[in-house]
């Protein structure tokens, strides 16, 4: 097999077309089992369809065969990275590192890239931001180092530097760009119509909106183009806006004179606007949810006779270290015993299961879960129930922004892997006034002494 035929290989495979790669690949691992660059196209197009535990097993041979392939490590380290086997993945790197041929910069760039997003995703934003500093020096536009770099500074608060840096990730897969014509980057202008829309998650979207009001006291004409399951929210909250649910549609089903745009922004990127220093956080409340909903909540919670508090005991996805944002049964048992209460469940999937399991080991204490509120399609049936509650107790998740967005009392529980919006330090956020952080201590560990003594000292919430 030829370097051309499995360049042509690793071509189609970065261009998502599998079947085509896997044409070669086979081919040459047919002709050569151990033939290092097959195994690595392999590996990859099996990591990418999600398949990392077998391409974890492919770049362990590479390695093994190839122990000073600097590439085979780069590889290894990635997958590492994508199953949470983090001390392999840095140790991978570092082998890798050591392995870099002289002027060799392009790789240096992407190991010290990656090592710098190992340790965001761990939380220790200081040796991520050291690594970012570090390919920058190589490459000073490196767009996912500037990337890094800004995450690292905003967890840290230095806002201003931070949001410059953190820019320079719209555009990519995690916070794609929307462009509505040949409109520039809106900068704070005063004149013309801006839209703003939202490039990530749901939570992000309601944590931006703190901003929303800013942007409609600047601009002339201001429209947003968030998630479709917020529009109704977000219409009622920003009445002199235009809101439409569009952001992931392709055809904009807008009013007339709505197309007409001077400027867009990503709603995070507000911040570079309106966020340049920590008392510029006002920590209010700032969603308005319907009032109807809410009265038929409180209605429900006053027939029970006791305060109703939300909980929400996982958090986040794979990639967003899910597996350290979560409480098992016993932990949730644990808070739920620590007060009396009617326990109502804001879980973002389906619960069922996982409530049968809790009820069948701890019959004597109870969870609710109201679909029609928390599985819905539209995000304002969710903010009824939170904003009727007495309390919330969560996982960092949506449900943390939700309760803050509402001024609703919150006890939200930040894992070592916590993102750049919670800092470091402290247990108060400048987003959000009403919630207080419980910060895991050791990686995998929860003490839940603080969140239980916090129900209990506020159980007249």
């Amino acid at each position: 097999m030829t370097n051309e035929e499995l360049a042509l290989a690793k071509e189609y495979a970065e261009s998502d077309n599998y079947s085509k790669a896997w044409l070669i690949v086979s081919k040459a691992l047919n002709e050569e089992p151990d033939e290092p660059k097959a195994l690595c196209i392999a590996a990859y197009m099996l990591e990418k369809q999600n398949n990392a535990a077998i391409a974890y097993q492919l770049l362990k041979r590479v390695t093994q065969l190839y122990p000073t392939n600097s590439t085979g490590w780069l590889n290894l380290g990635k997958c590492c990275d994508s199953l949470w086997r983090m001390e392999e993945s840095e140790a991978s790197y570092r082998r890798a590192l050591n392995n870099v041929k002289p002027g060799d910069d392009d790789t240096k760039v992407i190991l010290f890239t990656n090592l710098s997003a190992l340790f965001m995703q761990l939380g220790r934003f200081n040796e991520a931001r050291g690594y970012a500093e570090r390919a920058l020096k190589i490459d000073p536009e490196h767009l996912k180092s500037r990337h890094n770099l800004g995450v690292a500074l905003l967890a840290d608060q230095q806002w201003e530097q931070g949001w410059k840096q953190y820019e320079a990730s719209v555009g990519s897969p995690h916070r794609p760009m929307f462009r509505y014509g040949d409109e520039p980057n809106w900068k704070g202008e005063e004149k013309g119509t801006v839209v703003i829309y939202g490039e990530q998650g749901i939570g992000d979207e309601i944590s931006a909106a703190s901003m929303f009001q800013d942007a409609i006291d600047r601009a002339e004409k201001l429209v947003i183009d968030c998630d479709a399951r917020l529009k109704n929210l977000l219409q009622r909250s920003f009445p002199k806006a235009k809101i439409y649910g569009t952001r992931k549609e392709k055809v904009l089903n807008w009013d007339d004179e709505d197309h007409k745009i001077d400027y867009s922004i990503a709603a995070m990127q507000l911040g570079a606007i309106f966020r340049l220093k920590t008392e510029q956080f006002t920590g209010k409340p700032y969603l308005i949810p319907d009032a109807d909903r809410v009265h038929m909540w409180k209605t429900l919670w006053a027939a029970k006779r006791k305060q109703a508090i939300g909980i929400a005991w996982t958090g986040g996805v794979s990639e967003t270290a899910a597996k350290y944002r979560v409480w098992n049964i016993d932990q949730i048992a644990e808070i739920v015993r620590s007060v009396d209460a009617h326990w109502v469940c804001l879980q973002y999937k389906d619960a069922t299961e996982q409530l049968k399991e809790f009820h069948a080991k701890y019959p004597d204490l109870h969870i609710e879960q109201y679909p029609y509120a928390t599985l819905t399609k539209d995000y304002d049936d969710m903010c009824a129930l939170v904003a009727s509650l007495d309390g919330v107790v969560a996982m960092q998740s949506t449900a943390v922004h939700t309760a803050g967005a509402l001024g609703i009392p919150c006890a939200a529980a930040i894992p070592k892997t916590s993102q750049w919006r919670y800092g470091t330090t402290g247990d108060t956020l400048p987003w959000y006034s009403s919630v207080k952080m419980f910060r895991q201590k050791e990686l995998g560990k929860w003490e839940l002494s603080g969140i239980k003594t916090w129900l209990q000292q506020y159980q007249s919430l």
